[in-house]
Parts: structure tokens; C-alpha cells; sequence
């Protein structure tokens, strides 16, 4: 039972760091869908960082400047020109695909994966009852209470909400929302470079195409899920940790293991449905 819980809590990490920020630049009317490919660049320049000083606070800042670069063009693009958000965030998803096997061939000179053995991984941190844990699932925890304290407690939480909601009282008020949607962004951008050097410089220490895996777009399912509320986005990442863990768990017993890993988003898939019906119940209601 421990495995699984240190399991599950390894999975949700990358998804809660990622649906941190996304949850904010959602409560700003921005749903970027572009966080599997900033997750994915941001686990190659992590590398880089890391292979060329053999530091993984290096590799972590690497990871977190490409993410917020990456985000910071959704952001050009999608908040300042106006562009079709469905749009963009698909093309950077699959840009962010491409440029990170290009970036490998033509740096590393190799194709499928990169591995040296002077990188240095991230270390651990002991947890009383749960063993040793990798440094960014502690942060990402702490991550989640100053989220939840700034989000609830501080003006620029209500400011976020604000531009969401009625962007024109804001904007009467002499704040723009343009700017607040920019800094939602930035801050989603540094969420999911944090996220992309935990898969590539955590456990594996390694870069591997196409590591991110979906795991964007689940962050994305959990942030949908979450709507707005960090507390019910929190539980979404939780599920579909523990449905990743269970899908990964359930091929050890036999199981196909592409039925396996369908479970993640079939979970998803449901968690939206009774989200969705949850919400026509109060409005009949109400």
C-alpha cells in the first residue's frame, strides 16, 4: 500500500505543478492547452542544463527558462494578437514535439533518448512513514499551500478572478487585464518547466522523446475539472495520479497493457461527466 501511495504521489507531481498554474491563467478566461509541449521542451533543456554543468539546479532553471519562453509565446500570441487558442496551443504541442528531437540530433547526436553519466539527479528527501522523496514533490507540496493562500487570501487572487469574470470592471479600476493574463502565463510557464525538469532530471535523468507522455493534457483534464477551484483541481491530479499508478499496477497482473493505460483517461472522461452533471443538478436547483 505504501508503494502505491509513494507511486500515486509521484505521478501527480508533474500534473499538479503544471494544473497550478494552469488553473490560474484559467480563472483569467486563458486555458492553455499548450502545457504538454512546455512540459515536454522543458524536460529537454533540463537536460541540457544539467549535461553541460553537471548541476541539477542549473538543469532546473534551464527547464524553467524554456518554459516560461514557451508559455510566453502562447501568451504573444493567444492574450496580445487575439489568435484562436485551440489553435496555437496545438501547433506549440506539436512544434514542441519536433524542436526537441531536432534539438537531440543536432546537440547530442542521437535519436530516441539521451543519457550521460555526469548528470547529476535531483535529490531525495526523507518522509517520515513514506521513505525517500524526491526535493521537488516536497516544493510542489509547499507550492500548493502558497497557491492556495495567494489564490484566496490576496488581492492578486482576486484580480485573477476578476479578469475572468467581468475584465471591463477591471479594466475601469485603471488594472489591465492583459498584463494579469501575462503574469498568469509567466507564472504557469516556471510551473511547468519545474514539472518537465522533475521527469527528466528526477528518477530518470534522462531525456526521451515524447517523455511528457500526456501528462499535459491530463493537467489540462484537471485544471477543466477543477474550474477555477485549486482545492477540487487538487483532488482531479490525485485521481488521475492514482489511475496512472493503478493503469501501471494492473499490467504486472496480466492485464493488456493498453487497456491499462487507457484507465488514466477514461477516468478523465468520467471525472468530467459527473463534474459537468454536478453542475446542470445545481442550476436546475437553483
Amino acid at each position: 500500500m505504501i508503494d502505491f501511495i509513494r507511486a500515486t504521489i509521484r505521478m501527480s507531481t508533474p500534473l499538479l505543478l503544471t494544473a497550478l498554474g494552469g488553473t490560474w491563467t484559467q480563472q483569467t478566461g486563458v486555458l492553455n492547452i499548450s502545457q504538454e509541449g512546455a512540459m515536454l521542451i522543458s524536460a529537454f533543456f533540463a537536460v541540457l542544463g544539467n549535461y553541460f554543468f553537471q548541476s541539477w539546479i542549473i538543469g532546473i532553471l534551464f527547464g524553467m527558462a524554456a518554459g516560461l519562453l514557451f508559455n510566453m509565446i502562447f501568451a504573444l500570441l493567444c492574450v496580445f494578437l487575439r489568435a484562436n487558442i485551440w489553435v496555437v496551443g496545438m501547433t506549440l504541442n506539436i512544434l514542441a514535439d519536433s524542436l526537441s528531437i531536432l534539438l537531440m540530433k543536432s546537440i547530442f547526436h542521437v535519436k530516441g533518448g539521451f543519457r550521460d553519466p555526469s548528470m547529476v539527479r535531483i535529490p531525495d528527501i526523507n518522509v517520515p512513514w513514506l521513505g525517500d522523496l524526491s526535493l521537488i514533490i516536497v516544493v510542489a507540496l509547499m507550492l500548493f499551500f502558497i497557491f492556495w493562500f495567494i489564490d484566496s487570501k490576496t488581492v492578486f487572487g482576486l484580480r485573477l478572478k476578476a479578469t475572468g469574470e467581468n475584465e471591463e470592471a477591471l479594466s475601469a479600476a485603471g488594472i489591465s487585464p492583459i498584463q494579469i493574463r501575462f503574469k498568469a502565463l509567466a507564472i504557469n510557464g516556471l510551473m511547468v518547466g519545474l514539472a518537465g525538469a522533475f521527469l527528466s532530471t528526477s528518477y530518470l535523468v534522462a531525456f526521451v522523446s515524447g517523455m511528457s507522455a500526456e501528462r499535459g493534457w491530463l493537467a489540462v483534464a484537471a485544471v477543466i475539472f477543477g474550474d477555477g477551484n485549486l482545492l477540487w483541481t487538487a483532488v482531479g491530479v490525485l485521481l488521475f495520479g492514482a489511475a496512472q499508478t493503478l493503469g501501471i499496477e494492473l499490467q504486472s497482473f496480466g492485464f493488456s497493457s493498453h487497456l491499462a493505460l487507457m484507465l488514466p483517461y477514461i477516468l478523465v472522461i468520467v471525472a468530467l461527466i459527473f463534474k459537468n452533471w454536478k453542475r446542470m443538478k445545481q442550476a436546475q436547483e437553483a
